[in-house]
């Protein structure tokens, strides 16, 4: 009698499994490279509360858009949500595909000087940018701490090039936003390049020099996919993709449990955060809807509004000579942002 009960309870589970798009199948199954930042919520939160519907997924989390690469690169996952900067270099090493925007992390980058600086000395000489600080000779040389490959390094580059200058004109030394933090309290450098919520952390009488809201310019966080997962799982992409959108327009008004999943996420992770301050972040940083995403994505692949956005940056990084032309070339080609999935979930609604 028990051999036959667990045989027909382990026949049940096995229904039940697959009724779900559970881990009955590999085709139902996605592993996702989340990130403890707003964009992150709705993934962590879908999981949490079993929201998922016709598949099965497992997330990694990284606090970097650099560590994530290096997993995609060694095929630890395959959709997922991170920075521009690194989609890009992921696009060229890996054939990671943009199939969608997320957050707006234009509010994010912020470059400090101290007090003293003589970038301060000159406002207005960057015209219809008032709020950024400084002219091409009160930057030229200056030592910037500035964690390389980020959206702070990508819109760096655009202050630079609204200055008249490029990275060769100034020393970028690479740090990750808290240790950057701490030397430039310490006395080293002459900006400080971060974000929230490190930035939240800085001496009441710095100065914001420049941001990304300053330039005017749009540096958007990215749903990626990989070359793989597009290949031998596309229909369960679309499904996660759609529900994804679904998830954010669900929870994007809900300011208190948005705050308080940023905060556990963030701590979980190692990074000093308030209450006060994650609530904040998901204010500054709203969810996205996919109405954004149709906006955004329509049109002939490689002539969208996001094709139009991306390449901006691509061309930026060809001229900085973070990535070569034939890398440019490359993405183009091989369709880097590729606007079919929400072409597709456009025409199913």
């Amino acid at each position: 009698m028990k051999k036959r009960l667990i045989c027909a309870l382990t026949c049940l589970s096995m229904l039940i499994l697959t009724a779900c798009g559970g881990s009955g199948s590999a085709e139902n199954s996605l592993v996702i490279g989340n990130q403890p930042y707003t964009q992150g919520i709705p993934i962590y939160i879908a999981e949490e509360e079993g929201l998922y519907e016709g598949f099965s997924t497992e997330s990694l989390m990284f606090v970097s858009g650099n560590t994530q690469n290096e997993a995609l690169g060694a095929d630890e996952w395959e959709v997922g949500v991170t920075g521009l900067p690194p989609a890009i270099f992921g696009g060229v090493s890996y054939g990671l595909k943009i199939i969608g925007f997320s957050v707006d992390d234009t509010v994010s980058p912020r470059f400090y000087v101290r007090p003293d600086s003589d970038i301060l000395t000159v406002q207005g000489a960057v015209e219809g940018c008032p709020d950024i600080y400084g002219d091409a000779d009160t930057w030229r040389g200056k030592q910037i701490l500035c964690p390389t490959a980020t959206s702070s390094h990508l819109m760096l580059a655009v202050v630079l090039e609204k200055l008249g200058l490029s990275e060769s004109d100034v020393e970028i030394v690479h740090m990750d936003p808290s240790q950057a933090l701490t030397a430039f309290k310490a006395g080293e450098g002459d900006v400080l390049a971060c974000w929230p919520p490190i930035a939240y952390g800085v001496d009441e009488d710095w100065v914001l020099a420049a941001s990304g809201v300053a330039t005017g310019e749009q540096i958007p966080i990215v749903v990626v996919a990989s070359e793989k997962a597009l290949s031998e799982k596309r229909d369960t992409v679309k499904a996660w993709l759609k529900q994804y959108y679904q998830h954010c327009e669900e929870m994007k008004d809900d300011t208190d449990k948005l705050s308080e999943t940023l905060e556990t996420m963030e701590i979980d992770n190692g990074l000093t955060v308030s209450a006060e301050e994650t609530r904040m972040i998901v204010e500054e940083r709203p969810l996205p809807t996919f109405a954004e995403q149709a906006e955004l994505f329509t049109g002939e692949p490689g002539q969208t509004k996001a094709d139009e956005i991306v390449m901006k940056y691509v061309d930026i990084f060809v001229q900085e000579g973070r990535i070569s032309e034939s890398d440019k070339e490359k993405l183009i080609s091989e369709g880097f942002i590729d606007n079919s999935l929400i072409t597709e979930l456009m025409e199913e609604q």
